[in-house]
């Protein structure tokens, strides 16, 4: 009997603890373009229209440009280039572990001038 209460005693425990443990962290994405990158705090600023996001950068984050791993100072070279963040939140602070730099937006083609006009053609003269 004393051994059936210490295993539902331990069972109870580990069901206790198990509850009580901090949820999964939430990995999310975002995207945008880069707005600034601060190298010394080892974050960057993601614009998306109007809205801004910083993200600290985790200390063992990978940073990409296509299939290339870059450094920090990199990716501070490539400011207004499109840009995608995985990150985790913990309060008010967003972690990031992954960024993929894309490649910048190709330019619009220019338009092509308008063709002009040939001028209207006078209404014919009536014949009498």
């Amino acid at each position: 009997m004393r051994s059936f209460s210490i295993a539902s005693t331990l069972g109870i425990l580990a069901l206790a603890v198990t509850a009580s443990a901090a949820p999964a962290k939430k990995e999310t994405w975002a995207s945008g373009h880069i707005g600034s990158v601060d190298t010394a705090a080892h974050s960057v600023v993601v614009k998306q229209g109007k809205h801004e996001m910083t993200f600290a950068l985790a200390s063992d984050a990978t940073l990409t440009s296509g299939a290339t791993t870059i450094q920090l100072a990199d990716l501070a070279a490539d400011t207004g280039k499109p840009v995608k963040v995985r990150y985790t939140t913990n309060g008010t602070t967003k972690t990031a572990d992954r960024v993929e730099v894309g490649a910048a937006p190709a330019a619009a083609p220019a338009k092509a001038p308008a063709a002009a006009k040939a001028p209207a053609k006078a209404p014919a003269a009536k014949k009498p």
